[in-house]
């Protein structure tokens, strides 16, 4: 549909009511003992979360007569975008899904040691001479035996053991695919929404073609403009709707606007643009 300024507008109406909303269930939980490590790391990973979701409507065209000059970055905007896409995968993965103690477990492991093994190899590529190597090892020794000692590690695939092995431990152990499915993703509008946004984070050359011809303040500049925007509405939906899930003494109650606003970006989330 074409993107002309009041659907423009409207469509940030909804994304101000989304962030909203995803804030107020920030601030209720502001002083909260979290006393499981899931609870501590999904708390830091949803205040990234809709951090990035603010940098991106301060990035995004308002329209304002008295911002005449105001910069149109539609490249940064689908950076943030995707971080925020991906800060919701990671939402999801360590504390969204309903997995069982030993799991959860495993995911926290493997997760901790993806960081510890970065670290390692990010110091060693510099030929770091910090004793902090020292102790940095000794943990990955630890992570890895605590996480090849867990009841899950023989049932993940031969690839994901191989890549611990390696010193190379991805954060999440899943295909994107079945992230997706446990997340209840469409797969193909995640894959779509992702390569979109894509484009312009890699500089490739189908983004610079449209911003060869991109002008500020003309329609189809509009258009690609609100594209970081809704492609990132239905993640920021399901990070609302999966932080309640995580801590229910969080939940706002929604106003009548912003549940229908809600239902309708979670609708394409789970279903994807072409459900009827």
């Amino acid at each position: 549909m074409f993107m002309t300024p009041d659907r423009y507008r409207k469509l940030l109406g909804e994304y101000d009511a989304l962030i909203f909303h995803a804030r107020a269930i920030s601030d209720r939980l502001v002083g909260r003992t979290l006393e499981r490590k899931f609870h501590s790391y999904s708390d830091a990973i949803y205040t990234k979360l809709i951090c990035h979701g603010i940098s991106l409507r301060k990035l995004s065209p308002s329209l304002d007569p008295e911002q005449a000059t105001e910069l149109w970055d539609l490249a940064s905007g689908c950076a943030v975008a995707r971080a925020l896409i991906e800060a919701y995968d990671a939402l999801a993965y360590i504390g969204v899904h309903q997995v069982a103690p030993e799991e959860r477990e495993f995911r926290m492991l493997l997760w901790e040691l993806h960081d510890q093994q970065r670290r390692l190899t990010m110091l060693n590529k510099i030929g770091s001479v910090d004793p902090r190597v020292a102790e940095i090892n000794e943990r990955v020794v630890e992570l890895s035996a605590k996480l090849t000692a867990n009841a899950v590690y023989s049932k993940v695939s031969k690839e994901i053991r191989g890549k611990v092995a390696r010193g190379e431990a991805p954060p999440i152990h899943l295909s994107q695919r079945d992230l997706n499915a446990a997340s209840g993703i469409n797969h193909e509008y995640y894959i779509a929404a992702t390569m979109f946004l894509s484009q312009y984070v890699h500089t490739y050359p189908l983004s610079l073609h449209q911003l060869m011809h991109f002008r500020a303040g003309e329609p189809g500049a509009l258009h690609l403009s609100s594209m970081p925007l809704q492609y990132s509405m239905p993640f920021l939906a399901k990070a609302i709707e999966g932080m309640v899930g995580i801590f229910p003494e969080g939940k706002v109650e929604p106003s009548g606007e912003v549940s229908r606003v809600l239902r309708s970006w979670l609708v394409i989330a789970e279903n994807g643009v072409t459900y009827a």
